[in-house]
């Protein structure tokens, strides 16, 4: 395992005794697209909230870069190079785009935070022409964008995905997942929670399939694809 990627081992968590993630183990390394599929209730959710430090793991381990993360605070792993992009957009509605924008490079010093538009920008070019749009006027795809460019803000060298194409109709579904890519590509890692598994896996290096909260397999892109546990459980074949 690279010193530089993601590690987790063995993670625990349950709400009020309910048990949501008993057994789950992953890894990501520098540079890759690592899926993280199941249905839902299977536990995915739970598990990259307690990766971005939102929810405290009552079991298991969490190192990035060297470092052991379990239990750190959000603004903690923000910091060490790890951002999530939550399930739902969650922009906030009543703000432009820039300042939407702005608000993701919170941790950055102010002279920073130009240059880190400008590369959004970049990469999204859809958001430069809507910078002073109010972020809830946009369309659920726009949305998605802008939310995916903000977590792009602090500059992480992973980004957690979760459920992007959530609601999005198939046309803009593809669009989004050409995105990822293209973030993957400036060299960022992404840890990508979907249901959508061909489109996850179409892209994805990895994957791993969890299911009531335990890892169930393992194994490239291409290889989870094929599975016939996968086809039956999941693609309806």
């Amino acid at each position: 395992m690279s010193a530089d990627g993601l590690e987790v081992a063995g993670l625990g968590f349950a709400y009020d005794g309910a048990l949501a993630v008993r057994d789950v183990s992953l890894t990501v390394k520098p540079g890759e697209i690592v899926a993280l599929l199941g249905a839902n209730g299977a536990g995915k959710s739970t598990t990259v909230r307690m990766i971005a430090g939102v929810l405290r793991p009552q079991k298991g381990a969490i190192s990035f870069a060297g470092e052991a993360l379990a239990g750190a605070p959000s603004h903690h792993v923000v910091r060490r190079g790890i951002t999530l992009v939550p399930e739902g957009r969650l922009v906030f509605p009543q703000m432009t785009v820039m300042e939407n924008l702005q608000l993701g490079a919170h941790i950055k010093q102010r002279a920073a935070i130009a240059g880190l538009v400008d590369y959004a920008f970049k990469l999204f070019p859809r958001l430069a022409e809507r910078r002073g749009q109010l972020a809830g006027s946009m369309s659920g795809g726009e949305q998605q964008m802008l939310a995916i460019a903000r977590g792009l803000m602090a500059e992480p060298r992973l980004v957690i995905l979760d459920e992007p194409s959530l609601g999005l109709m198939p046309i803009v579904t593809q669009e989004v997942f050409r995105l990822i890519e293209a973030v993957n590509k400036t060299g960022i890692s992404v840890l990508l929670v979907e249901q959508n598994l061909h489109q996850a896996l179409r892209i994805a290096h990895r994957g791993y399939v969890i299911e009531k909260g335990a890892v169930v397999l393992a194994g490239s892109g291409q290889e989870l694809l094929a599975d016939s546990y996968v086809q039956r459980a999941f693609l309806g074949r």
